[in-house]
């Protein structure tokens, strides 16, 4: 009978009539299903990784576990603009750059792409016509997405200058870039009569 005693009591239960080893043997096998479940969803669950080029190319999502480093995407394109890396936050004023080296994934993750306008090179074609005693005008650097700023006024003998042409379309200090690469402003020449 003293056997018996051992078995039973009243301790944590706070009953006589059940055995203490099979309770512990409950309350351990939770335990351990508990850690087993964290541990299988820390392994294999994980966290999205989303690129928002803003405009730019499409970039795919990464799914990622705890802690790992997400994966350098393939610089995106946008026309008239250059990439310049990726930040935490829309805002980018409390953005922190992310460093695909060192940056590790802690929770889903949103990385916006940072952009600057791209610089365009005009050339100019004076189509006769010369700017200060010069048949040649030197190439001019303009940001796409602003206007073109003050643009020469070449002369020709006999004629009078029109502006310039772009594609058809008439190019003044106050039109807006949209060229995405380097191109040819043409003189337009009316003659004098």
């Amino acid at each position: 009978m003293a056997e018996d005693k051992k078995w039973f009591g009243r301790g944590i239960y706070r009953s006589k009539d059940v055995p203490i080893r099979i309770l512990d043997g409950f309350i351990i096998g939770a335990i351990c299903c508990v850690v087993i479940l964290v541990f299988w969803f820390a392994t294999h669950g994980g966290y999205n990784v989303t690129f928002d080029t803003k405009g730019g190319s499409e970039i795919a999502a990464q799914r990622l576990k705890h802690g790992e480093l997400a994966e350098e995407p393939e610089t995106p394109l946008k026309p008239g603009y250059t990439f310049c890396g990726w930040i935490t936050s829309e805002d980018e004023s409390l953005a922190k750059e992310w460093n695909f080296s060192e940056d590790k994934v802690e929770n889903d993750q949103t990385l916006y792409a940072v952009w600057t306008p791209a610089e365009v090179t005009v050339k100019f074609d004076l189509d006769g016509g010369k700017a200060d005693g010069e048949a040649f005008i030197p190439d001019k650097t303009v940001t796409y997405g602003e206007p073109y700023g003050e643009l020469p006024v070449p002369e020709k003998e006999g004629f009078r200058f029109d502006g310039w042409i772009y594609s058809g379309v008439v190019i003044q200090a106050d039109t807006t870039v949209t060229m995405t690469g380097e191109h040819v402003l043409t003189a337009r020449w009316i003659p004098m009569d």
